[in-house]
């Protein structure tokens, strides 16, 4: 493996006839689903990679030494106002976001919540935060307003882990 490009977030590296990223943070960061009073708590937020707003679930890189619980509940708050405690986290899983180019494994959180406002605005990357009722995500993914890989990863193992019950609280 030999860098060929690093900055604060990445670095290219070449490993035989392959070029890939190694993402700094990616492994102890985290991918946040927020189910807050029966909505999911999405942010919108610029990518300048396809010139457009998207909507998409909280998540973040981990800080040095930070593990990828804490990093979920801190990215949570920054982004959306909504405080969280470790014990209301339940990974769900983890997701390989391009697995051609990206060596990154996220892990996946899951926090259900029938309270808790925000206690703040969000941070300055996200241009605003955004509640999809969870009866009404099915369509949202379906219309096309939700199409980043990571929340869609999130919400199929989401999806995934209630198919025993059929989703049956989405429709409530």
């Amino acid at each position: 493996m030999i860098p060929q490009y690093k900055n604060p977030w990445f670095q290219v590296v070449k490993d035989g006839k392959y070029h890939y990223l190694v993402e700094d943070g990616s492994n102890n960061g985290a991918i946040i689903l927020a189910l807050v009073k029966k909505r999911f708590v999405f942010v919108r937020v610029n990518r300048p990679a396809h010139s457009m707003d998207l909507v998409e679930a909280p998540r973040g890189y981990g800080h040095n030494g930070e593990s990828s619980e804490a990093c979920a509940i801190r990215e949570l708050f920054e982004e959306t106002g909504h405080k969280f405690e470790l014990s209301d986290l339940d990974k769900i899983g983890k997701i390989r976001p391009n697995s051609a180019i990206l060596s990154s494994i996220i892990p996946v959180y899951l926090i259900e919540s029938d309270g808790n406002d925000p206690i703040k605005e969000s941070d300055n990357e996200v241009s605003s935060v955004v509640y999809i009722p969870a009866k009404d995500i099915y369509d949202e993914v379906f219309k096309g307003n939700i199409t980043d890989g990571c929340t869609l990863s999130a919400l199929a193992l989401y999806w995934s882990r209630n198919r025993n019950n059929n989703c049956s609280h989405v429709d409530a």
